[in-house]
């Protein structure tokens, strides 16, 4: 969810190099895809002063949560923002509640896809369409409450070596009730964007933080949200190398819990319930994500391509070598199920 000069804290100024090698960035050049894939626009006029916040609500059927979402946000108490909401042709009642929130409230944008691109596809657009300096991801089942944007800027104001921030999590369930929930946070604010990394490669907590409010520039630099399940872990690795994560130490957003909710799927290792997050991420009815094996990899090319020193990048690799035997029994199952399946592929040639 604007860059200091320094390179000893990681941080870059306006103009310059980016700590990641240019190669391992894949440029944010959308304008054909949305072209392509919009149906229905309401879009603000052309001589509108930008906002300084852009909220980017990906939403695909979320007509249960949507309304107390969007009014959470026309109810923060900073109000220089706009909220796009993308719909990732939903065929509940969200068009019907998009449209009536983009009439009332002119910060409200309302872009429909004429297919389904999946979430990560859907979340890749809103960062494209988004003319804010500051960013924020939006869920359609989560609540912000009043505060929420005021603090985020006021941070990003006032620190220029801090790319995101972000302020404490309260865990909620269908109905809105507390759930006892630990989550520890990221609070990474280590001068040295080697340690920030390090922290990200060896923990294993709640991914809150990607909701965050992050300086637009940097976030386009990376390869933005890839579609299988954990890659805002990616997203997260990447953004430590332009600069720290800051955890605000105020509870100032709700995270919804439900059966219908991504987090819900596509971790507990079975094969059913990984099928289900491959199509939600996709958008498509692929089988073949292998999420463990692609963040593993991701995030070798994250430490190989930066500008990090070699020493920094083996001691990097090692803590990434570590990791792997942890999922030792992730890897395992997903190979053994994608092996067979690429033989079959080559059977059908």
């Amino acid at each position: 969810m604007s860059y200091s000069a320094s390179s000893q804290t990681g941080t870059i100024a306006a103009g310059e190099l980016s700590p990641i090698n240019s190669r391992l960035v894949t440029p944010i050049d959308l304008p054909e895809m949305i072209a392509e894939s919009t149906e229905q626009r309401v879009a603000p006029s052309t001589n509108e002063k930008s906002p300084r916040v852009s909220i980017g609500l990906a939403v695909f059927n979320g007509e249960s949560f949507l309304t107390e979402t969007v009014e959470a946000f026309i109810a923060q108490t900073f109000s220089d923002f706009e909220l796009i909401i993308s719909d990732n042709a939903s065929t509940d009642g969200t068009p019907t509640i998009a449209k009536a929130f983009a009439a009332r409230d002119s910060r409200i944008r309302y872009h429909v896809n004429v297919r389904n691109l999946g979430l990560a596809g859907n979340h890749n657009i809103v960062v494209h369409m988004a003319r804010g300096a500051y960013f924020k991801w939006a869920a359609a089942d989560d609540v912000c409450l009043p505060n929420y944007l005021a603090r985020c800027v006021q941070v990003l104001d006032e620190d220029p070596s801090v790319v995101l921030t972000y302020p404490r999590t309260q865990f909620i369930d269908a109905d809105g009730l507390h759930l006892d929930i630990e989550d520890p946070g990221w609070h990474l604010v280590s001068d040295s964007p080697a340690e920030r990394l390090r922290r990200i490669l060896a923990s294993r907590l709640w991914m809150n933080a990607i909701a965050g409010l992050v300086r637009i520039n940097a976030l386009r630099k990376t390869r933005l949200m890839p579609a299988y399940s954990g890659g805002d872990y990616r997203v997260l690795a990447e953004l430590s190398l332009f600069g720290k994560i800051h955890e605000i130490p105020e509870t100032l957003f709700l995270r919804r819990l439900h059966a219908d909710a991504s987090s819900q799927h596509g971790t507990s290792g079975t094969n059913p319930d990984r099928l289900w997050f491959n199509r939600y991420m996709t958008g498509t009815e692929t089988s073949r994500s292998s999420p463990q094996w692609r963040i593993n990899i991701d995030h070798f090319r994250t430490i190989t391509c930066s500008r990090l020193t070699l020493r920094q990048k083996a001691s990097l690799i090692g803590t990434l070598l570590r990791r792997t035997r942890w999922d030792r029994d992730r890897l395992v199952l997903e190979l053994t199920e994608a092996i067979p399946a690429y033989f079959r592929r080559l059977e059908r040639r």
